[in-house]
């Protein structure tokens, strides 16, 4: 397991309500969106690799549609290097736990999408894995380090 504290990361959320409920705002798609747990979760994490590891807003990708097998699916954020998907990332809720069908559903989606590392998290415990697409080894990560060598992957 990964330690990271996301909740210094709130504060850079915006929330504002209208018309009786919450909303925040998203810097990658540049919209509102209503609030729900696991954006919280994604918000967190998109501020956390901005500020934290300078990776820029251009170089996230939220929820967008993959094909997995027959099936469309849409991924939660993706961290891009040069225009090439590098990392992966699975979020689910604060009151979800991590399980193994988090694990097989990004595992699934990298079917597709064939990035290096795995980052699956529900806000408060956060798992991090190494794919070596030549040797089909997984190894788990204790560490965001490749995240602070973000440029040079």
């Amino acid at each position: 397991m990964i330690d990271i504290d996301l909740q210094a990361y709130h504060s850079h959320i915006k929330i504002r309500k209208k018309d009786n409920k919450n909303y925040l705002f998203d810097p990658v798609r540049k919209k509102e969106l209503i609030v729900q747990p696991e954006e919280l979760v994604r918000q967190s994490w998109i501020y956390y690799l901005h500020h934290e590891h300078a990776i820029s807003m251009a170089s996230l990708s939220v929820e967008k549609k993959i094909k997995v097998g027959e099936f469309s699916r849409r991924y939660d954020l993706i961290a891009y290097y040069k225009g090439t998907p590098k990392v992966l990332f699975e979020f689910k809720s604060f009151n979800v736990n991590i399980t193994d069908k988090a694990c097989r559903q990004i595992a699934s989606y990298n079917l597709s999408l064939s990035v290096q590392y795995l980052v699956i998290s529900n806000g408060l415990a956060h798992f991090a894995y190494y794919l070596d697409h030549e040797t089909s080894e997984i190894k788990s990560l204790s560490k965001l380090a490749f995240l602070s060598d973000y440029g040079t992957l």
